[in-house]
């Protein structure tokens, strides 16, 4: 059967005509040699977009090998990995392969439930083939391809394929990853924000044409791991990538629709037990979250989840931890690993809200103790128990009320779990459990439990973290990849996962509490204080200024604000570029309200002398001259300087002490709308130096030309010390009166 591929165009095709969409083609028969590229388990966008476009690579003649002068500019043009390891022949590069071959995408263990949503209308449009698929005898594998990962457990039922293989590629862009596979014979990785990007710009230089379908792939891998162009992570190069897979024809409707999908039911309930049972810690002005939930079976989708738990919370960072027992018989079907999942969720049920009054139960149960022995206080726990899941106080329990217990209790349950939950306990099959049932379930819950906790072999739990993390200057140190790879996860600084298998399901906790000891010793740096970064020393104004003698201190050194302090050098008001306006616009309106009354007053005279004669009138204006000409002259520059700076200053000005945190100060700076605030020594109000906002971007690092080591505020105030008192002394020369 002849090969047909479904996304490549021909070479002889015009560069103009787009590939045409071709539906329903059948699947080629593999007769000889083959590449295959792997996603990694539970493949997002991003993997499996660049797994897409890595198989382009590999199965289509490259457009720009027919011209000799493009092959020359193709790789200077992009910087293609910052390290690149390869072992193999140099007629073959890392990226490009010379033997053209049939190539396709596996899956090895299903996609994310967006992804899925998204190949449910578009698989047909790419070479994707299950594991099962590909041929028993892996002899006539040629190349196999391994995009985002670089760990064999990130590759699951695939790991057979990869001693099989002639040559294995790894193409990442996670920098602070460790490989753990000795087959590879290539490693290339890049620090940029997708690997999407890394493939569509060997796609760009070596003059591919793109279907529709796989532009649109591409620009939903960079979106998904790039955050839409808005993590920390991403470089001008996905930019540059995304704006030409967009010209290549991506469908910007479809990016709408499966870029920001929305979570289903399961991850709304899931979500909702997060809000539940968070519980939040502050470190250092960050704020830690952490919640740990069991699960009757795996479920997908979780880091959707998370991401929205982080923003709902209000956290800095937010860790989701959920044990659950891993199903075994497919779908649909519950072997006796089924079982052992009902019998843990009875389990759960019976203790749920327990832990979190277990005093107080305890107290009521021991008080009728006496009475009826050890039997009187189990019948009152269990009756304790039962009232306190008993939510309308009708004496029954009821579905919606079995949900909230366990919900409660940090359980996610299905539906079918509770309605199996409901038979089980429900003898008389009413629809509702009363006393006498849930008495007779909780003695056969436990003789249950019992002979599982005696029996051998019995299975291990397994517990799935799932990290993410704002961006910001206190996270900045924050590694959620090297935090997990001791249980052999990864991902990004910022965003990463791993899986934990459990002996003992109870050690669960202290494993999660482990993870965030570490994460603070490890990631959480000590906040900076305004101390630390302040503008010191600093000019000031005295209340006594005049308008003109302020107006020369801004025009003289350039600044736009200015503390204003008493003898004592306490801070009694503030003086910015606006108030000096202001005072120059209303000493302006002064001026001209004077000139027309003098106007006026002379016109005055003028008409009222009229009858004297001249040299009378010379007589009286040489003597007004004379006797008014030192007063007049003070009074002039008086009026030059204008009015006192004390009657126009700011005043109850807002100030900081010393040993306040950056991000109390940014909150203060952000609710009073000011861009500079006095900063004084702790419990005084003297002045050591002002935060400006210049000062807050700089310990933010946006900007690589704003100087973070500036020697005029990078000392302590103790060293700063000697320059303050030389700058007290050397005030009186600031001040020049003209």
């Amino acid at each position: 059967q002849a090969v047909e591929k479904v996304t490549t165009p021909s070479v002889t095709q015009s560069r103009n005509t787009k590939p045409l969409v071709v539906e329903n083609v059948p699947k080629p028969v593999i007769a000889g040699e083959f590449n295959v590229v792997l996603t990694h388990c539970t493949a997002d966008f991003d993997s499996l977009a660049s797994a897409v476009g890595l198989a382009k690579l590999w199965s289509s003649p490259h457009p720009s090998s027919l011209s000799p002068s493009s092959s020359s500019s193709s790789s200077s043009s992009t910087n293609i990995s910052s390290t690149t390891k390869s072992n193999s022949s140099s007629e073959e590069s890392t990226f490009v392969s010379t033997s053209i071959l049939p190539t396709f995408v596996v899956l090895p263990r299903g996609a994310h439930p967006s992804v899925q949503r998204f190949l449910g209308l578009h698989k047909h449009l790419f070479p994707i083939r299950s594991l099962r698929s590909l041929p028993k005898d892996l002899g006539k594998l040629h190349r196999l391809g391994l995009v985002d990962a670089q760990r064999r457990d990130r590759v699951g039922p695939a790991e057979i394929l990869l001693g099989n293989a002639d040559r294995v590629t790894i193409v990442d862009h996670h920098i602070d990853g460790e490989s753990d596979i000795p087959e590879a014979t290539d490693y290339v990785i890049d620090k940029v924000g997708s690997v999407s990007t890394m493939v569509a710009e060997q796609l760009r230089d070596a003059g591919f044409e793109l279907t529709e379908a796989e532009a649109t792939l591409l620009a939903l891998g960079i979106h998904a791991d790039t955050g839409s162009l808005c993590y920390d992570s991403t470089t001008s190069r996905d930019a540059e990538a995304l704006a030409w897979v967009m010209k290549q024809g991506a469908s910007q409707a479809a990016i709408a629709e499966n870029c920001h999908a929305s979570l289903s039911q399961e991850q709304q309930g899931v979500l909702t037990n997060c809000l539940v049972n968070t519980n939040s810690t502050m470190i250092h002005g960050v704020t830690v979250s952490t919640v740990l939930l069991s699960a009757d079976g795996f479920i997908n989708g979780l880091a959707a989840v998370t991401q929205d738990a982080l923003e709902l919370s209000s956290s800095d960072v937010f860790l989701l931890a959920v044990v659950y027992y891993p199903k075994s018989g497919g779908k649909g079907k519950r072997g006796k690993k089924g079982n052992d999942v009902g019998i843990r969720l009875q389990s759960e049920f019976l203790q749920a809200d327990e832990d979190k009054k277990q005093s107080v139960m305890e107290a009521e149960a021991w008080k009728g103790a006496w009475k009826g022995g050890e039997e009187a206080l189990k019948m009152r726990k269990l009756r304790a128990a039962f009232d306190k899941k008993d939510g309308n106080g009708n004496g029954f329990l009821e579905k919606d009320e079995i949900f909230k217990a366990l919900a409660n209790s940090g359980v996610i349950a299905s539906q079918d779990a509770v309605e199996s939950l409901m038979e089980t306990i429900d003898s008389d099959g009413d629809g509702k459990i009363d006393f006498d049932e849930f008495v007779a379930f909780s003695e056969k819950a436990e003789e249950i439990q019992k002979e599982k906790k005696d029996a051998t072999g019995r299975q291990s739990a397994t517990m799935i973290v799932i990290g993410r993390v704002k961006a910001g200057v206190n996270m900045k140190n924050v590694n959620l990849n090297r935090l997990f790879q001791q249980f052999g996860g990864g991902g990004h600084a910022k965003a990463a996962s791993c899986t934990v298998r459990l002996e003992d399901e109870s050690t669960a906790g202290q494993i999660l509490q482990g993870l965030v000891d570490e994460l603070i010793e490890t990631g959480l740096m000590k906040q900076p204080t305004v101390g630390d970064f302040m503008t010191s020393p600093v000019l000031s104004a005295k209340p006594a200024m005049t308008e003109k003698q302020v107006e020369d201190l801004f025009v003289r050194y350039d600044v736009r604000a200015l503390p204003v302090v008493d003898d004592n050098y306490d801070v009694v008001g503030l003086v910015t570029y606006k108030e000096v306006a202001a005072a120059k616009q209303r000493l302006w309106n002064k001026e001209q309200k004077r000139t027309r009354e003098e106007a006026k007053k002379e016109a005055a005279r003028l008409k009222k002398g009229q009858n004297d004669s001249a040299s009378d009138k010379n007589e009286k204006r040489k003597n007004n001259e004379d006797s008014e000409s030192d007063k007049s002259g003070e009074k002039i520059e008086a009026r030059k300087l204008g009015s006192a700076l004390k009657g126009w200053m700011k005043q109850h000005v807002k100030t900081v002490e010393t040993s306040m945190t950056m991000a109390e100060v940014e909150n203060i700076l952000l609710e009073n709308d000011v861009g500079c605030i006095p900063v004084v020594a702790d419990g005084t109000l003297q002045l050591v130096g002002m935060v400006t906002r210049t000062d807050l971007l700089r310990q933010h690092r946006y900007y690589s030309t704003l100087h973070y080591n500036n020697k005029g505020f990078a000392d302590s105030i103790a060293a700063r010390k000697p320059i303050i008192e030389l700058r007290k002394r050397l005030k009186k020369f600031d001040i020049e009166d003209e």
